[in-house]
């Protein structure tokens, strides 16, 4: 007789409580990754939002200038 070799789990079987948690963990890390690009892109609009708010101002101030 050979000797025993533990096998591992089968689906369905002890492994299915790790599967859960590595869903759980893959969603989670989906939401936080797409949470991050969400701000990302935030940012970036805000700092392009800003520049273009300067330059408008600048524009409009040195026009008045040139005028008097």
């Amino acid at each position: 007789m050979p000797p025993a070799t533990p096998t591992p789990p089968q689906r369905g079987q002890t492994g299915d409580e790790n599967a859960v948690v590595v869903w759980a963990r893959a969603i989670a890390l989906g939401i936080r990754d797409t949470a991050r690009d969400v701000v990302e892109e935030g940012r970036k609009g805000a700092r392009r939002a800003y520049e273009e708010g300067w330059r408008d101002y600048e524009r409009k101030t040195k026009g008045r200038r040139r005028q008097h």
